[in-house]
């Protein structure tokens, strides 16, 4: 009779990351282990933080609007 056990095998999401520091470490290590095992990553790297800055730029200066506030036009317009 065979028995289905589960496959030992570690599961990202299982593994308990908070914010902070902590956290950053293991982005960065990630990204390390990603950009030393797939060669071709490394030339996208520049291209992705620039990308990626003035995605970052462009949000920190667009004005903000008040939370709670209607995003449906129509519901704004009475």
């Amino acid at each position: 009779m065979k028995v289905d056990t589960p496959a030992a095998a570690i599961n990202i999401a299982k593994i308990p990351v908070g914010a902070g520091a902590a956290g950053a470490i293991f982005a960065a290590g990630s990204m390390a282990i990603l950009l030393f095992g797939v060669p071709l990553l490394q030339f996208l790297l520049p291209a992705a933080l620039v990308v990626g800055g003035g995605i970052a730029l462009a949000l920190h200066w667009m004005p903000h609007q008040t939370p709670g506030t209607s995003w449906i036009l129509s519901a704004t317009k009475k």
